[in-house]
């Protein structure tokens, strides 16, 4: 996605998956974030699995439920995106100084704004990712200016690797909802941060290529490295969500090659999920329209 987010237009309201709720109901736990200003609070969820701490923040509907991923390990955190906006920054800032750990390693899963546009409210923090999604992020125009601790992190190492001895896996898929997107994977935890390769409750972006991301999906389903997931907009849920969003990219891809217009694509979305959350995002439709 190369256009931007207009922010007097965010999203409102969140629908809830089985399997976000079947996860809550296991135990993870949930907290409200502070408010800023006039921006509602995000919510943070955590719960623990392998000797780690998972923390998802949430931020508000204004802020398209983007997430931020916090993990702490016994001496150190792993942290994955920034969020969009100053005020849900500066909550996983307290969430994270409220752990009393240095950040050991930040990382940008990949280019869109909503994930790094609140980036240089962490001082000190150095975001880590892979040239192409840094050379994507240095194309945004406004009203995003891309931070330097992106623009200036150093390159990410993809493969398997140890961050206080548990093994950390990241991974790299191109061309599915964004040109590369990075998943981090915790073999031993059997826990996924797969960003926004999965919405939850919210209708999602149409994509760069809608069949490879419909393929890279059915690839991670057959995966028995993970159960959990941890993704870019919404809450943790289950592996058996890969199988919902899968199915909603293909009815995604009927709905705008089968339409003459925008409106009309958007209308099949609506009728045929009535519950989603994140409305303005079928707004992206119309920017991505090739007919």
């Amino acid at each position: 996605m190369t256009s931007t987010i207009n922010r007097r237009k965010f999203l409102e309201g969140m629908a809830l998956s089985a399997g976000a709720v079947a996860l809550l109901q296991a135990g993870v736990r949930s907290a409200p974030a502070h408010a800023q200003g006039e921006m509602g609070a995000g919510v943070t969820h955590s719960f623990s699995q392998g000797g780690l701490t998972f923390h998802t923040y949430v931020s508000p509907a204004q802020a398209v439920h983007v997430t931020s991923h916090i993990v702490e390990f016994s001496d150190q955190l792993l942290m994955v995106d920034a969020t969009m906006l100053p005020p849900t920054a500066q909550e996983v800032a307290a969430l994270i100084a409220a752990t009393g750990k240095p950040v050991g390693k930040a990382v940008l899963s990949h280019e869109h704004p909503d994930h790094w546009g609140a980036a240089a409210v962490y001082e000190g923090v150095q975001f880590s990712t892979l040239p192409a999604i840094r050379a994507n992020v240095a194309k945004e125009g406004e009203p995003w200016v891309p931070p330097k601790n992106v623009l200036e992190g150093p390159d990410l190492e993809l493969g398997m690797t140890e961050m206080s001895g548990v093994p950390v896996e990241f991974r790299h898929f191109q061309n599915t909802e964004a040109f590369d997107m990075i998943v981090t994977v915790f073999p031993d935890q059997k826990v996924a941060i797969v960003q926004d390769l999965v919405y939850n409750g919210l209708y999602a972006a149409p994509g760069i290529d809608r069949a490879n991301w419909i393929a890279t999906l059915e690839t991670l389903r057959d995966d028995p490295a993970f159960d959990t997931l941890l993704v870019g907009h919404g809450l943790p849920t289950s592996r058996g969500d890969l199988d919902h969003m899968i199915q909603y990219i293909k009815v995604m891809d009927s709905a705008i090659n089968d339409a003459a217009t925008p409106d009309e694509a958007v209308a099949t979305l609506k009728k045929a999920y009535p519950g989603q959350g994140g409305e303005f995002l079928l707004s992206l439709i119309s920017e991505y329209w090739a007919k």
